[in-house]
């Protein structure tokens, strides 16, 4: 998604994806830059704008990142969400980076966007869960549909928490067995960052 500027025409260059989507047939030079700099105005992203404003089909916006990013393209009506993966992430940073947490394997989390270009989405989503992150593409219509549903089944579920349930919770300190006395001896031997 960067763009670099052409000194001499004033122009901007187009790179990754929108270039790809020019190149491929699919819109229009002038109207990729267009929507570009209005994702970046906005702070929404490219491809969100480009379905929600019908300048190009989905499953073709979603083919073209594969093909130019070797993303994995997931055909996502085939697969339930685990909600249990899901509320791994918290509902916010979901909507902030349009991308879902679609399935764990071990210590990596794939996480579903339209946009494989989204870094910022993987490493802050890294970075809240403690796993690794790997990007598989999902069109754009149904990633919104999906981060709807989850959206509304995290409201649901905080909803279904009533104040009796929070009177009745109990939290515990998992450190209760371990000493809370530090040895002098221990505090000597620490170092010292100045």
């Amino acid at each position: 998604m960067a763009t670099v500027s052409n000194s001499s025409s004033g122009k901007a260059f187009l790179g990754g994806l929108p270039r790809r989507l020019v190149g491929d047939g699919l819109l229009d030079e002038n109207l990729a830059r267009d929507i570009q700099q209005k994702a970046l105005k906005t702070n929404a992203p490219f491809v969100t704008l480009l379905v929600q404003e019908k300048h190009a089909e989905p499953h073709a916006i979603a083919w073209a990142a594969s093909m130019e990013f070797g993303a994995a393209l997931l055909d996502f009506s085939s697969m339930e969400l685990d909600p249990a993966v899901v509320s791994a992430v918290a509902p916010k940073l979901i909507q902030k980076h349009h991308a879902i947490p679609l399935f764990k394997r071990g210590k990596k989390l794939f996480v579903g966007l339209s946009d494989p270009t989204n870094l910022q989405a993987l490493d802050e989503i890294k970075f809240a869960t403690g796993c690794n992150t790997e990007a598989i593409l999902l069109e754009e219509d149904k990633l919104a549909e999906a981060i709807e549903q989850a959206i509304n089944a995290a409201e649901s579920a905080s909803m279904d928490l009533g104040d009796e349930d929070l009177d009745n919770l109990e939290i515990s300190d998992e450190t209760e067995n371990e000493s809370d006395d530090v040895s002098k001896a221990d505090a000597e031997d620490a170092p010292i960052v100045r």
